[in-house]
């Protein structure tokens, strides 16, 4: 009875082995295909870790020859550029020198012209003030040694101003022209302009109205002098003060800005009545300053007053 109840158990163990035992080797080889496949991407993850370690020391190696020579070139480049920089410093080293001596001379040159212009230009007014001084010397000597005239009595025409007692026209102009070449200017216009006013009919009345307008013209009082000098050319006739007078009037004309195109009517007026008297090529110089021609005026035309 014993022995029966012990065997029940076996025999259901023992079937359950024949049971499980197919079962178990079925498992074993899913196991060991497992294993296999496990194996085979371990073979292919160390493949591309190998092929991966590869290239990624190849790219190592390219990125390393790619920074030398880089630094090669960097290299290159900054001993290229040093070398431009010696050259260009040399080469300004050896032209700053001469440069800046040009520039010294060019200074210089120009201060010398700049000097020379202006030593011109005061010459220019040197000579015009000595030959004013010398036809007013040649004036004086001319009076001085002028015969005197006959006793006259020292009235002015009956419808001219009374003359003063006393007061002859050759005692008034030597004072006059006396007083001019002592540098009393201002005394001398008086007496020139008493002249004018007493005698205007003398033999010096021109002269005493052109000594008039000399005054003012060295006096640069231009608007005056052209006044006075105009009265030489419509009170008087053709006189020795004639083109002395109309050059001037030219010359003062000029120096008002606003009226050099008088000036230009009065230069080419003055060539055509006196193209070779000595201050004609003062005239044709001025005409050029002017920026007109030098041809002289037709006598028809009309003089700017």
């Amino acid at each position: 009875m014993r022995s029966r109840y012990l065997t029940q158990p076996l025999l259901a163990i023992l079937s359950a082995v024949f049971i499980l035992q197919p079962l178990y080797a079925q498992k074993r080889e899913d196991i060991l295909s497992i294993q296999r496949d496990v194996a085979q991407l371990q073979d292919q993850l160390t493949q591309m870790r190998t092929d991966q370690d590869q290239k990624l020391t190849a790219i190592q190696n390219m990125l390393r020859q790619a920074l030398d020579e880089s630094s090669r070139l960097s290299s290159t480049v900054a001993t290229l550029e040093r070398t431009m920089n010696e050259r260009l410093n040399q080469q300004q080293a050896r032209t700053e020198v001469p440069l800046s001596n040009i520039g010294v001379k060019v200074d210089q040159v120009s201060d010398d012209v700049r000097a020379t212009r202006e030593n011109v230009t005061d010459l220019t007014k040197r000579v015009n003030n000595l030959d004013s001084k010398l036809a007013d010397i040649s004036s004086a000597i001319r009076t001085i040694n002028a015969p005197p005239p006959p006793p006259q009595s020292p009235v002015a025409a009956p419808s001219g101003p009374a003359v003063p007692a006393g007061v002859t026209p050759d005692s008034l102009w030597q004072s006059a022209t006396r007083d001019k070449l002592g540098g009393k200017d201002e005394l001398a216009l008086s007496e020139f302009n008493d002249y004018v006013k007493f005698f205007p009919q003398s033999e010096n009345a021109p002269a005493a109205q052109y000594q008039i307008g000399d005054i003012y013209w060295k006096a640069k009082q231009y608007d005056d002098a052209v006044l006075a000098f105009d009265a030489v050319l419509e009170r008087y006739p053709e006189n020795p003060k004639s083109p002395d007078a109309l050059y001037l009037k030219g010359a003062a004309l000029m120096n008002i800005k606003a009226r050099r195109a008088d000036a230009i009517v009065e230069f080419k007026d003055f060539l055509a009545r006196y193209p070779s008297h000595a201050l004609a090529p003062k005239a044709r110089d001025h005409l050029r300053e002017l920026g007109a021609s030098t041809t002289a005026m037709p006598r028809s035309k009309k003089r700017a007053n």
